[in-house]
């Protein structure tokens, strides 16, 4: 479990508590050099799901690209693929590197978008009934926190994915119990999980 950026472990207490898998947080700070972050992963030939909420959702992507072991299925939970215009707003007041790499068009997000990963892939979109003008920049569709088109435009290099969106806000996904089912699902068979016709929306309600 990845959490997102300037979060914690701690963001994770409702999943894990329903998840019956060996579980393994990472936890990270701000800026951090992703190297180090990927090189405090413990026992890699052992996992099986990597799970990351918001930017630990590219990050999981990121650590997937170099070598994807024994991974049967990455999920992501409310990641920006496309970045967030906010990000440039903060970057002009907070000169930490994670500000950067949101930025739609930054160098992370080229890789990240450039990544071929043919592992299943359960991609969990925030769309709640209200965000908020400064993360959607206007009054785009948004999460609270990031745009929801950015959480929906999935890269092409990720060719076996399904989307499933709820109507929770950034945060709120992670206290979600639908979350939590979706999780369950893939976690059990991802490649089932994935194809086409399997009935996500009676879950996602």
């Amino acid at each position: 479990l990845i959490h997102g950026a300037g979060s914690s472990a701690y963001s994770w207490n409702y999943i894990s508590l329903w998840l019956d898998q060996p579980i393994q947080t990472i936890e990270y700070t701000v800026g951090q050099d992703h190297e180090s972050i990927f090189d405090s992963i413990e026992y890699p030939e052992e996992i099986q799901t990597v799970i990351g909420h918001s930017y630990g959702g590219l990050l999981g992507a990121e650590w997937l690209s170099q070598d994807v072991r024994n991974v049967r299925g990455l999920i992501t939970i409310a990641s920006p693929w496309q970045g967030s215009p906010t990000a440039r707003i903060l970057n002009w007041f907070l000169s930490d590197p994670v500000w950067n790499d949101m930025k739609p068009g930054s160098e992370f997000l080229r890789r990240i978008n450039n990544i071929n990963l043919t592992i299943p892939l359960l991609n969990i979109v925030a769309v709640p009934d209200q965000g908020n003008e400064l993360a959607g920049t206007g009054k785009s569709q948004n999460d609270g926190t990031i745009p929801v088109a950015s959480a929906l435009e999935v890269p092409a290099g990720y060719r076996n994915y399904k989307t499933v969106e709820l109507p929770r806000t950034h945060s709120e996904i992670l206290q979600c119990f639908n979350t939590v089912e979706l999780i369950r699902q893939f976690a059990n068979d991802p490649v089932q999980a994935v194809r086409p016709g399997v009935p996500w929306d009676m879950i996602a309600q």
